[in-house]
């Protein structure tokens, strides 16, 4: 696997659950907080829980809902 990003975190603990030998590669010499954010809709988070039971609820508690969001524009217009 390549990439210690969310989609290969998840693609290398889904392959794993099921038998194969995982190795994931990650250029970063360290992971950091960027200052970005995540949402995820309901189905992400029964995708979570179907890697491994219980990785939605840690994610809903170090959550947030979010009440308001929106997709902007480069130009910060709602689209």
């Amino acid at each position: 696997m390549v990439g210690g990003g969310i989609g290969g975190l998840a693609a290398g603990i889904a392959l794993h659950e099921r038998g194969w030998h995982v190795r994931v590669l990650e250029r970063a010499e360290q992971f950091t907080e960027v200052g970005a954010g995540i949402s995820l809709w309901s189905n992400a988070l029964r995708a979570l829980d179907m890697i491994g039971p219980g990785s939605a609820d840690e994610v809903r508690s170090r959550g947030d809902i979010e009440l308001q969001g929106g997709i902007q524009a480069r130009n910060g217009r709602f689209l």
